[in-house]
């Protein structure tokens, strides 16, 4: 049995292939930070770029209790392992990793004692601190990262 097809269903058969094909081509992937975001674009401009937004904290204020600390000349507030600098044009602080060499007063709360090439170190969220004595007093100096 022998079929006959028509021009007109060959046609319309391939316009229909054609059109989904089209569809899928004209999608432009967006990556941003967290998701990947699929839009059709109808026109393709070759100055076009996806923009990438900074991520921006919000400001937190200082807690209740905290220590001034000063590294480089640089003030920073010290409050039980987290470590505070002022954001500029604000009244607000924000949360930053300590520059290695800073010395603070005391070890946080739940601080571990680890022993590395025979010395006692003390870590705490990815900071490793060390004890040192100052003006007859123990403090202790960040000494380097986890991570």
């Amino acid at each position: 049995m022998k079929r006959n097809f028509s021009t007109p269903k060959l046609l319309v058969a391939a316009l229909l292939f054609f059109a989904t094909m089209y569809q899928v081509s004209a999608q432009v992937v967006v990556r941003r930070p967290v998701a990947v975001v699929r839009r059709p674009v109808p026109v393709v401009r070759p100055y076009a770029r996806p923009v990438v937004y900074p991520v921006v904290v919000a400001p937190v204020p200082l807690p209740r209790y905290y220590v001034p600390v000063y590294y480089a000349g640089n003030p920073y507030y010290y409050s039980n392992g987290v470590f505070y600098v002022k954001v500029e044009n604000s009244e607000g602080y924000k949360v930053v990793l300590p520059p290695v060499g800073t010395i603070v007063p005391s070890l946080p709360n739940g601080a571990k004692e680890t022993v590395i090439d025979g010395k006692i170190y003390y870590e705490y969220e990815d900071v490793i601190y060390k004890s040192v004595v100052i003006e007859e007093t123990v403090k202790y100096e960040v000494v380097g990262y986890t991570k």
